[in-house]
């Protein structure tokens, strides 16, 4: 009886021997440099006044698009953003637009579904001002004082933009050698 418990030592004792790694998985969301992670969205403030048409632009250079606003959670998380790391902005593009469309409906260029959460601001919409989306908010003392809310302008009026990316998903592990560890992160799709 004695020598079974041996052998099963001696087996365990080789198996954990030959054991080079343990993984260990947790998932990472992450933005490429210079986007920030803001919500489930990956945001970057332009300084640059540009029109509706560069703006679009700008951001699909950067492999981008202009933001656009799904949901209250996700305009609650962009005023944050904004007041914090831009405070003195009155105004910036969204994709949101009714190009070529006569019923007044607005769709996002980013996704090219009809937009649905429309925080208008105050006395908005004016589909007579123009096609295009930007979020506006008044400025008091130099501050931004009120929510970003949605404003019809002009597409080719001049404003700063903030663009977008779908954030990176990817699993971190961690894997255990015998003198030493590696940390890696394996992007998934």
């Amino acid at each position: 009886m004695l020598w079974k418990q041996f052998i099963g030592f001696a087996i365990l004792g080789l198996t954990l021997a030959q054991l080079h790694s343990v993984n260990s998985q947790a998932a990472v969301t992450t933005c490429k440099s210079p986007f920030a992670l803001v919500s489930d969205k990956c945001l970057l403030w332009h300084s640059k006044f540009l029109n509706w048409y560069e703006a679009d632009r700008q951001c699909r250079s950067q492999g981008a698009q202009l933001v656009s606003v799904q949901n209250v959670s996700q305009l609650q998380a962009i005023n944050k953003w904004m007041k914090a790391s831009s405070p003195n902005t009155v105004e910036f593009w969204t994709s949101g637009n009714k190009l070529g469309n006569t019923q007044n409906l607005y769709f996002w260029e980013s996704t090219g579904q009809q937009a649905k959460y429309l925080p208008w601001a105050k006395s908005q919409p004016k589909p007579k001002d123009g096609d295009c989306l930007m979020l506006y908010s008044e400025i008091k003392n130099g501050v931004v004082a009120n929510e970003y809310l949605l404003s019809v302008r002009n597409c080719t009026a001049w404003s700063s933009i903030v663009c977008e990316q779908v954030p990176t998903s990817s699993v971190q592990r961690v894997c255990l050698m015998p003198n030493s560890f590696e940390t890696v992160q394996v992007q998934q799709n």
